[in-house]
């Protein structure tokens, strides 16, 4: 059997460790819904579907052989833990990234503490960075994903309720100026153009290219949590035109919008409030037909979407987001990666054309940052002296927070008094460099 990243792997006492292939699918399919339900009584069989779908091999980045399985033998091969690995391309300031995903991580509880895990991140953390991706980002539990050099860095959700019992909310309209009408696979580039405003201000966002629109437009199976229903917004007329498009579904008491984008041009809030009412209308069809009562719109865009601005006052306050971990193994090449937009932030600061030598201490490793008349010639690194020695300090993944728009200098500080600067300039290098802004992900399930 052919030996890749060091799988197959003899783990002892009957547990071997491989990659899997399209004969796992169903032994797979079953054991991530046992693992992953919430309730045992109540299998959430979406998973099953998910597992399908990324094992299928009609997907643009992921396949059977991307997921690890760990199976014991003296049980007849039975699965017994498993991830896999979903490759992507995000886009930092607009600059394209590759990013490797570990998702569906999960062992059966009888043979936890063993390890099953750290060798498996091991296997697939090798196939990431063979891959030139150059961050790892995960979704999960608190704390757990720390153990295998995470840390939460990224905004992971948030948003505001549109509450249709809202004072103020529903005011009729005597005509509408929109329609909605499902999109068609042959929509992907509107739809592209579209997303791009829905990223207006994100400082993070996934890529998408035509072979992620088709297969998302098309492809996975309608059951999965991955299935996207996306829709388009027209003018009412006789030769309509596109103005939007909205991705949602029903989910609890609400319908949860998870895409919205505006063409320029054209009124968010006009839009948004034509939403509201339309999903209105939708919610009184399936509470004639089902009984049931949905009480609003959650419009789940993190936390800088340009239709909260829209409609102001009208919605709830914010929720606040979660996170994801995020793992950036190479932090030295990341940051040559991104150099283009360092060096614009500078450009168009009041450090324009900065020189000087910027010295980072994260505690157990060291870098440099050189600039010269506004251009960041070298990461490099040095020798501390002494432990304190450096410009600025960041204990364990804290730097990510600030790389990743996810907190600020001053409040790393203020939660982490290790967390500091040593002069005034090195602060005002590092708050232009590296300002606090939302980021919205969608992520390529």
């Amino acid at each position: 059997m052919h030996n890749e990243f060091g799988l197959p792997k003899d783990l002892g006492g009957g547990l071997l460790l491989r990659w899997a292939t399209p004969a796992d699918t169903a032994a797979l399919a079953e054991f991530n819904i046992r693992i992953h339900s919430d309730d045992p009584e109540k299998p959430e069989t979406w998973l099953a579907h998910w597992t399908a779908d990324l094992m299928r091999g009609d997907h643009p980045s992921t396949s059977a052989s991307d997921f690890t399985i760990v199976v014991d033998e003296k049980a007849g091969g039975k699965i017994v833990s498993s991830m896999n690995l979903i490759s992507q391309t995000w886009l930092y300031d607009g600059i394209p990234l590759t990013v490797g995903r570990p998702e569906l991580v999960g062992t059966d509880a009888d043979y936890r503490r063993r390890g099953l895990v750290r060798e498996q991140f091991t296997a697939v953390h090798a196939k990431s960075a063979a891959r030139g991706e150059l961050v790892q980002a995960i979704t999960g539990i608190p704390w757990y994903y720390r153990l295998f050099g995470y840390g939460m860095a990224l905004d992971l959700g948030g948003g505001r309720d549109f509450l249709w019992d809202r004072p103020g909310n529903d005011k009729p309209v005597e005509e509408e100026a929109y329609q909605v009408r499902p999109a068609l696979e042959d929509d992907w580039p509107l739809l592209q153009t579209l997303y791009e405003a829905h990223n207006r201000g994100s400082l993070l966002a996934r890529a998408r290219d035509e072979a992620t629109w088709r297969y998302e437009l098309t492809i996975p199976h309608p059951e999965s949590m991955y299935s996207r229903s996306f829709y388009v917004v027209e003018t009412a007329a006789t030769s309509p035109q596109a103005v939007a498009y909205v991705e949602y579904q029903q989910f609890g008491k609400s319908y949860f919008v998870r895409e919205l984008g505006v063409a320029p041009g054209h009124s968010w809030r006009a839009v948004g409030l034509f939403l509201m009412r339309y999903l209105k209308q939708q919610a009184d069809a399936l509470k004639e037909k089902e009984e049931k009562q949905l009480r609003g719109v959650f419009l789940g865009l993190g936390q800088g979407h340009p239709v909260y601005e829209a409609l102001g006052s009208q919605l709830e306050g914010q929720r606040p987001p979660y996170a994801w971990y995020i793992r950036v193994p190479d932090l030295p090449a990341f940051l040559r990666h991104i150099t283009p937009a360092l060096e614009k932030r500078l450009a168009g600061s009041v450090l324009a054309g900065h020189s000087g030598t910027t010295r980072v201490n994260l505690y157990q490793q060291q870098f440099t940052l050189v600039f010269a008349n506004g251009r960041l010639k070298e990461v490099g690194t040095y020798q501390p002296k002494v432990v304190e020695d450096g410009d600025v300090h960041f204990p364990g993944s804290t730097i990510l927070q600030l790389i990743f728009g996810h907190a600020s200098l001053e409040a790393l500080n203020a939660v982490h008094p290790d967390c500091f600067t040593r002069d005034t300039e090195t602060a005002v290098l590092l708050n232009i460099l590296f300002p606090k802004r939302p980021s919205w992900v969608v992520p390529m399930g």
